[in-house]
């Protein structure tokens, strides 16, 4: 009988999702604000700069560059 409801447990609940593997940390969001925290590439940190020359207002204007 446990060990029927211990397989019927884990067909229910299956494995849980990636994002909780990775200790319930999400990726940095896209740019806002200068100095924001952004994913330059998967798994590398960046700080959002504005560009230069850059005319236009808001987020069109910040590019996520490499910290390294």
């Amino acid at each position: 009988m446990r060990r029927t409801a211990f397989v019927l447990a884990i067909l229910l609940l299956g494995c849980p999702p990636a994002d909780r593997d990775k200790g319930g940390k999400s990726s940095p969001a896209a740019c806002a604000k200068v100095g924001d925290t952004c994913e330059f590439s998967p798994g590398k940190l960046g700080t959002c700069v504005a560009k230069d020359g850059c005319t236009s207002e808001g987020a069109s204007c910040l590019v996520c560059q490499s910290q390294h």
